[in-house]
């Protein structure tokens, strides 16, 4: 049985409550498209805003897929703002509304 001193088990606790409960990713670990568009450091709980790069604007669809039904469209250009995760994988949730868009018609804006 492992066993675990109490400095340790303390401050892993206060690490737990200072990220808000997410756990940093390993180094080196494999970031899902996603992520790597918003240019996250692993282990972040991120929004960031992003552009619609296809002229004919971005489908939002009510789930993480091509064969979730589409409830809306963002034109082209238009800024957004947008939750990633680790499951997310090559789609981002809109974060102020229902809502997922595909990676590949958007870039992140600004620096």
């Amino acid at each position: 049985m492992l066993k675990f001193s109490k400095q340790l088990t303390t401050l892993v606790f206060l690490t737990l409550i200072a990220t808000g409960g997410t756990v940093p990713a390993v180094a080196g670990q494999a970031q899902s498209r996603a992520e790597k568009l918003c240019r996250l450091k692993p282990g972040v709980n991120p929004v960031c805003t992003v552009l619609v790069t296809t002229r004919k604007g971005v489908v939002i669809r009510s789930g993480s897929g091509f064969n979730y039904q589409k409830i809306g469209v963002i034109p082209y250009r238009h800024d957004v703002n947008v939750r990633v995760t680790k499951s997310s994988g090559e789609w981002v949730k809109l974060s102020n509304r229902p809502g997922w868009i595909y990676y590949r018609y958007l870039e992140m804006a600004g620096d």
